[in-house]
């Protein structure tokens, strides 16, 4: 199981990449562009995301031997959300055609289920947590409620400056909650 979990989190990782590497690429070719704040800042996030996840994980990972089917699907919620968030992000590559949407339209497009599904999957793991009875009022339930606000808050939003302030303000929210909730990782050394 836990090989699965890896390998969509490593290709969410590596789609994420991909696309800043789009993104500083087309700003390095054509000069006249620069690179879209909030599109960018986004991908950060995914990838700040994409490494609390795997931290997460990790810690899991040690304490859990058994896992029910409803904390299996609950589980695998999480890095499929996140796949499917990298994949609604919209490239930054330079598309110079006449009547081309720009990288605001895309994302307007995208919006609802981007932002929905942050919504979902924190849900999901939210109420997994009730049901199993696992949820407390802890740094944990303030990070998923700060997350779902987030994203309630980035369904509405629809200008750039004001996604590039809410992407930031994510951004900062996981990092946080790494150094707050993850201030070492137990290295296992290969033989």
């Amino acid at each position: 199981m836990w090989w699965f979990y890896t390998v969509i989190l490593g290709m969410s990782f590596g789609q994420v990449l991909h696309g800043l590497a789009q993104g500083v690429r087309s700003w390095r070719i054509y000069d006249d562009r620069r690179i879209y704040l909030p599109g960018t800042l986004w991908q950060v996030f995914l990838l700040v995301l994409i490494v609390q996840v795997w931290l997460a994980v990790t810690y899991f990972r040690e304490t859990v031997t058994q896992i029910s089917i409803l904390g299996l699907v609950a589980f695998l919620c999480v890095p499929a959300g996140i796949f499917i968030m990298t994949s609604l992000l919209p490239g930054q590559d330079g598309d110079d055609d006449e009547g081309a949407p720009t990288y605001d339209e895309l994302f307007a497009r995208t919006r609802p289920l981007f932002f929905g599904v942050l919504i979902v999957m924190v849900l999901i793991n939210a109420v997994h947590g009730i049901l199993m009875g696992e949820l407390a009022l802890d740094m944990d339930l303030l990070f998923q409620s700060l997350i779902v606000v987030g994203g309630v808050v980035g369904l509405f939003l629809r200008r750039p400056s004001a996604d590039a302030v809410l992407a930031g303000t994510m951004i900062v929210l996981v990092v946080l909650y790494i150094a707050v909730g993850y201030s070492s990782v137990e290295v296992i050394p290969v033989d």
